[in-house]
């Protein structure tokens, strides 16, 4: 779609002006802005724009969903309103009231892109990873090993980018926050993919023979890299913020600029290496052991899995979802895959395919087909779900009921099959991450035909069961009539009824339905 400066005009408008915004930034599909009065803003004049997919407040965040193309629109935005994205740095060092959620969204949206392109590069790479690992032809297995180094690099710079993005939110100097992640990172430090915990040894145990003698023969602090442990990187990053603050409040005079830098880096490093590092590698460690557990044990596997599929779309309604976001990217870091990637794979493709369902049924209505199947086919390849969400699956509810149905037996056979599913894209094309074999430290029972051929019949599943539950509850009463309502109201569009005593209208002199 072509955005015009009328656009950017409205909206700046209707969100209460430049002097009514405190903050702006974007995610992969949302504007989100931190508005002095929240009040000011004009919501529902919002909503009837084409350009907005929808509008929502989460953690006192006022987000309107453009789409795919947020980035146009948002340094559209910037360039025709001439607001500075840093113009109020002031702003980011006072203490501010943020929820859980959005603390946590406000770190990871602008990292997201990051985890998109790690796994169209995952997939780009699997067959040769495969073919690498089953034959012995020299220049497989040297393209194999030239396309890790781009992984290996996505996947450090990830976590590197945790740190950075919290001194960001916590109103520190970003590039310090970058600094000490690249440190904590190093090679000189050792994974915990890379420790060896055969033969029953504990982590403790393992880490033991990785470490420094800085007190004689005791091995502490321990030589834990920060790679995969995404989690006590934030914590990093909130001990990084408040050294710093702290330096603010020393007089330094004109030894500011050399003496501050070092201090935060140096100090948020070494408390780190003897406090966040041992306890977060314990704690990671057994929080995804736990998880893993919920999802592979022969009972809560059956309850677990399911349940957080079919929610995965409503979570995404409330902007709970990113607290996914965290434990999905620690076991790709770790494992290269995740279960929760193909609940999330799963849901998705449900989503996208009640929506485009809904446009099917409603086709005579072109307006609303026309933004059916755009935001359909958007969420159904690229995994972007939120413009068909706030257009489609919610506003006329029966399709997020639908797909959350489809979704919910769809993981039923993904869980019970035991698939495994590499790092791989959020849409359609995810499939290919299902092409993929249990890592070690994963212990599940597979079925045989193992994850490609279970994984994809449960997307069939998940996709055919949405069909049929988004065509049954199109007949629904009481759906039937909310639709034709919301669809006379914003379009215009009288439907064609067999039926009189479903639904009928009478208008008042606007010509709406009472």
């Amino acid at each position: 779609m072509k955005f015009t400066k009328e656009n950017i005009v409205f909206l700046l408008e209707n969100v209460g002006g430049s002097e009514n915004i405190e903050k702006i930034s974007h995610c992969i599909s949302r504007m989100r802005f931190k508005l002095v009065d929240i009040t000011k803003a004009n919501t529902e004049e919002i909503k009837k724009q084409k350009w907005c997919k929808g509008v929502l407040i989460v953690g006192g965040e006022y987000q309107v969903v453009i789409g795919t193309e947020i980035e146009s629109f948002y340094k559209m935005f910037l360039k025709t309103t001439g607001i500075n994205e840093n113009a109020n740095d002031e702003l980011k060092t006072k203490k501010q009231k943020m929820t859980f959620i959005m603390f946590v969204s406000s770190i990871f949206s602008p990292i997201m892109i990051l985890l998109v392109v790690y796994g169209m590069w995952e997939m780009v790479r699997t067959p040769f990873f495969l073919s690498s690992n089953s034959t012995e032809i020299p220049t497989l297995i040297e393209i194999n090993s030239f396309m890790e180094l781009i992984s290996k690099g996505l996947s450090w710079f990830i976590v590197m980018a945790v740190c950075w993005s919290t001194f960001r939110v916590m109103g520190g100097t970003p590039i310090i926050g970058l600094a000490i992640g690249a440190i904590l990172i190093s090679p000189m430090l050792t994974p915990l993919s890379a420790l060896d915990l055969d033969g029953g040894k504990t982590i403790i145990q393992a880490m033991n023979e990785h470490g420094w003698k800085i007190f004689g023969n005791a091995v502490f602090p321990w030589k834990v890299s920060f790679e995969g442990l995404v989690i006590p990187m934030i914590f990093v990053g909130l001990l990084g913020v408040f050294i710093e603050r702290g330096m603010n409040k020393v007089n330094l005079g004109g030894a500011r600029m050399l003496i501050q830098p070092m201090v935060v880096i140096a100090g948020t490093v070494i408390v780190t290496m003897f406090t966040i590092a041992p306890a977060g590698l314990i704690i990671t460690n057994y929080m995804s052991i736990s998880f893993n557990f919920l999802m592979t044990h022969n009972i809560t596997k059956y309850i677990f899995s399911p349940l957080i599929g079919m929610l995965y779309a409503p979570m995404v309604v409330f902007g709970l979802h990113r607290t996914i976001t965290p434990i999905l990217m620690q076991d790709i870091l770790k494992f290269n895959g995740s279960f929760i990637m193909g609940l999330m794979i799963i849901s998705n493709i449900c989503l996208a395919v009640g929506c485009l369902t809904f446009g099917r049924l409603n086709k005579n209505c072109k307006e609303v087909k026309n933004i059916a199947y755009s935001n359909g086919i958007s969420a159904f390849i690229a995994g972007v779900t939120e413009p068909a969400i706030y257009s489609i699956s919610l506003k006329y509810l029966f399709p997020l009921i639908a797909s959350a149905i489809g979704t919910y037996f769809g993981c039923l056979l993904y869980t019970s099959a035991g698939v495994w599913t590499n790092a791989a894209p959020f849409g359609i094309l995810g499939i290919i991450g299902f092409a993929s074999t249990l890592p070690q430290g994963i212990n599940v029972e597979q079925w045989a035909g193992g994850s490609i051929v279970w994984g994809t019949l449960s997307v069939i599943l998940g996709i055919s069961i949405t069909i049929f539950m988004t065509i049954v509850l199109s007949q629904v009463k009481y759906f039937k009539e909310r639709t034709n309502k919301i669809l006379f109201d914003e379009y215009g569009f009288t439907p064609e009824l067999k039926q009189k005593s479903i639904f009928k209208f009478k208008g008042n002199k606007n010509g709406k339905i009472k």
